[in-house]
């Protein structure tokens, strides 16, 4: 029987809370819906290693080989020799043989590559905090790398921008993020419009920037509200940040999950103000799609591969990270024509083009256009 191959080599959460938990689970419900729609059966290889040896040898044991349509998996933020609870590289010879024997085969395979947080000093945290393991980590991860080059046909990464670091060399692009559909909400409207941020607040560069662009605001009679939504132990640890709760522009919360959606639905504006750097520059914030599946126009400050989404598809406006510029971009974005054409834009195209089911469809198409 004909089938695809859903392969992550890790294990899956069985009732996840967290957005790194919900997203492989959305996934699999997504190519699950598409197997049933298309007659396609969906074969899901996870786990730990023990869990994955045992998939691998039922799988290899129940079906041909030749009848997989295509492969696709989803690379954990650790090395794939070291997916277990423990990081005890216990399958070192387990999934590579796998993915050599699809490809012997003829089966195309798709990968997608998380991140490259590993090639920064002020980012990556070795195993149990110990410096001397960076260096042994970080070859590590490039083995990795070097592994999917030999099995991989196409390697998709979370923007374009992001090859600079992966420099993969065969055929690579970016994938729908997966956006949740959210229902409809009658939108609180005020006299006064309210701008939102939720994130947390160690770029001191980007919250200051933004904060200071509203006191600008406020104090030049464009009256403009913010909720300010943060981490209570982050917020306690930046005094520059505390000196702007007594504003009367500015409401800040300690909120997370569905205590958002009222915040949600008071807010005319969403903002994301990130300083400028090189990490920045192709990384994609997860809160830019919960920001878009409410319907709120984004202003965000100009790292490229934000700013190229956000500017291609009309779905915000993009600033230098420089507090008048940021203020003038607010001011922008909530003129009412503005405004309106910003809302039209999300809502007719965010969900369509950037679902979970849209994420799937490319990845069918992409692969599949390979095995032909």
């Amino acid at each position: 029987m004909k089938h695809a191959i859903v392969y992550f080599p890790y294990e899956l959460q069985k009732n996840p809370k967290s957005g790194s938990g919900v997203r492989p689970k959305r996934l699999v419900e997504a190519f699950t819906r598409y197997g049933e729609k298309e007659n396609l059966k969906i074969i899901v290889i996870s786990g730990q290693t023990k869990d994955r040896k045992e998939r691998i040898r039922e799988y290899l044991g129940n079906h041909d080989v030749k009848d997989a349509v295509f492969c696709y998996m989803e690379n954990s933020t650790m090395p794939y020799w070291l997916t277990d609870k423990d990081h005890v590289p216990r399958g070192i010879g387990m999934d590579f043989p796998f993915w050599k024997k699809l490809k012997e085969n003829g089966v195309p395979i798709g990968c997608f590559y998380r991140d490259v947080y590993w090639q920064f000093d002020e980012m990556y945290v070795p195993p149990f905090g110990y410096k001397f393991l960076t260096p042994v980590m970080r070859n590590i991860y490039r083995r990795e790398l070097s592994t999917y080059h030999k099995v991989v046909d196409k390697m998709y990464l979370p923007s374009l921008e992001m090859n600079r670091f992966v420099k993969w060399e065969k055929e690579f692009d970016e994938l729908p993020p997966g956006m949740e559909q959210v229902p409809a909400l009658e939108h609180n409207t005020s006299s006064v419009p309210t701008a939102v941020y939720v994130g947390g607040i160690t770029d001191t560069v980007g919250i200051l920037t933004m904060l200071e662009a509203f006191s600008l605001l406020n104090e030049g009679g464009v009256n403009v509200k913010l909720e300010f939504i943060c981490r209570e132990g982050e917020f306690k640890k930046y005094p520059e940040v505390q000196k702007f709760q007594d504003e009367p522009w500015i409401s800040i919360q300690h909120l997370s999950g569905d205590e958002l959606k009222e915040v949600y639905k008071r807010a005319d504006l969403a903002l994301i103000p990130r300083e400028k750097n090189t990490y920045h520059d192709f990384a994609m914030p997860v809160k830019l799609f919960e920001y878009l599946s409410y319907s709120l126009p984004v202003v965000a400050t100009n790292c490229d591969a934000h700013a190229r989404f956000l500017e291609d598809n009309q779905f915000g406006i993009v600033s230098t990270v420089d507090k008048q510029d940021f203020a003038e971009a607010v001011h922008q974005a909530l003129k009412p024509e503005v405004h309106q054409e910003l809302v039209r834009s999300i809502q007719e195209h965010a969900f369509e083009k950037n679902s979970w089911d849209a994420r799937v469809q490319k990845v069918v198409y992409d692969l599949t256009a390979i095995r032909k």
